[in-house]
């Protein structure tokens, strides 16, 4: 009952707003309850899970995609410790959430130009570099460890994270005043960047953070066909 209650209210609410917002929303607000009750987060993940393999088509496992990433954290792991092994597996999820979210972007876009959409690698590698400047952290349970980095890494990406999504948004602005914007793939990028700023470099904690990002990309699951969306 509880299950179909907040189905529904999503539902009700998805209706009313854009969806890109309400599904950013969402996911963020799982990231917030991980914080408080991780086991609420995690059955709500398992909800969300469940529900897009009964609605999938099909599923894929591409296992050469996982091979590589697994490979790399053993050999990290068993050079420097489980810490960095984690640390490794971080930095791949993290890679391969913007990828998906590009990706997903240009397919409900126009721009074909492989530049097009450089300004949204900024807030996932600000997320980066936050975090390793920020290591070392738990994330479930688990140790994780990245290369620290000096203060300065953090603030020099986040000024050219900053200045590239500030230009993305004028341009968008620009054409929204000329009647000539694509709503779609502005939305979508729009909470591509709420997303990665809000879950690793607003003071959520890395756990939560990962959360809201599982969230995000299962959320969308359910919305396509097959159960692709995520890796």
């Amino acid at each position: 009952m509880v299950t179909t209650s907040f189905l529904g209210a999503w539902r009700a609410l998805n209706t009313n707003m854009p969806r890109d917002v309400v599904i950013a929303a969402t996911a963020l607000g799982i990231g917030a309850i991980a914080m408080l009750a991780p086991l609420v987060a995690f059955a709500l993940l398992a909800v969300l899970a469940a529900y897009a393999l009964m609605r999938a088509e099909r599923v894929r496992l591409d296992v050469v995609a996982l091979s590589g990433p697994v490979f790399a954290a053993l050999i990290v792991g068993a050079w420097i410790g489980l810490a960095g092994g984690i640390g490794v597996l971080f930095a791949w999820r993290l890679y391969a959430d913007a990828r998906w979210s590009i990706r997903e972007a240009s397919r409900r876009g126009r721009e074909s130009s492989k530049w097009a959409h450089l300004h949204a690698w900024g807030a996932p590698a600000f997320g980066l570099v936050l975090v390793a400047y920020t290591s070392p952290h738990m994330v479930a349970g688990l140790p994780l460890d990245l290369p620290h980095l000096p203060i300065w890494a953090p603030i020099t990406v986040g000024v050219f994270a900053g200045a590239a999504v500030l230009d993305w948004a004028s341009r968008r602005a620009a054409e929204w005043r000329l009647g000539d914007v694509a709503s779609a793939p502005a939305l979508h990028l729009a909470a591509h960047h709420t997303m990665f700023i809000a879950a690793f470099g607003l003071g959520l904690d890395p756990s939560a953070g990962i959360v809201a990002m599982a969230a995000w990309r299962l959320i969308h699951a359910l919305r396509q066909p097959s159960f692709t969306a995520v890796p």
